[in-house]
């Protein structure tokens, strides 16, 4: 399996990319996963812990995280691959930081 870290700008931005590349495909007005994607994971918006000094208002870093799970090894994520010193989220039986190397 090949993990994939990104950010978007957008959830939405996020989803047309995703279905512009064959991540998710459209099947009778649903979105699902192509037969290649084993999951994809919405993480949303991740808290900058360097830049945060009060837990009641924390001050998140830009965009939208997802992880995708996917048996293709080089899907085009072009500039919204990310390598994060410290990951938020991980799949099952793999380590936090086990995305596609860069």
């Amino acid at each position: 399996m090949n993990i994939y870290k990104t950010v978007f700008d957008t959830e939405k931005d996020a989803k047309n990319y995703l279905l512009k590349i064959g991540v998710l495909i459209e099947v009778d007005k649903a979105i699902i996963f192509s037969k290649n994607t084993v999951a994809v994971v919405y993480i949303g918006s991740i808290v900058n812990k360097k830049e945060t000094k009060d837990p009641k208002k924390p001050i998140y870093n830009k965009g939208f995280a997802i992880d995708i799970m996917s048996s293709t090894k080089d899907l085009d994520l072009k500039e919204y691959m990310v390598y994060p010193v410290e990951a938020y989220h991980s799949f099952y039986g793999y380590p936090k930081n086990a995305e596609v190397p860069k």
